[in-house]
């Protein structure tokens, strides 16, 4: 396997299986994953935009390419999971 995608895997799926194991918790824990989800895709794009401007270009690829899988698959799924919540 390539490296940039072996280091884009690690970089995206332990921040995604963090966020699963908190949404097993209850109501409180899915609320609490979006919003480390949302930190978490917020911190990967800052991070990487230093990094490709420090010449830095492979971990600023993972990281920006991380950070659109986790919004894309993160959000999706949280937001299915509080679609099925009661806000009353």
């Amino acid at each position: 396997m390539n490296k940039t995608f072996k280091d884009l895997l690690m970089a995206t799926l332990i921040p995604l299986g963090l966020m699963l194991v908190m949404c097993i918790t209850g109501d409180e824990g899915i609320l609490l994953a979006g919003i480390a989800m949302l930190l978490c895709a917020g911190a990967y794009v800052l991070i990487g935009i230093i990094c490709l401007l420090s010449a830095n270009t492979h971990w600023g690829k993972v990281l920006l390419l991380s950070a659109g899988v986790i919004l894309l698959v993160g959000f999706s799924t949280c937001g299915l999971i509080m679609n099925g919540m009661g806000f009353h």
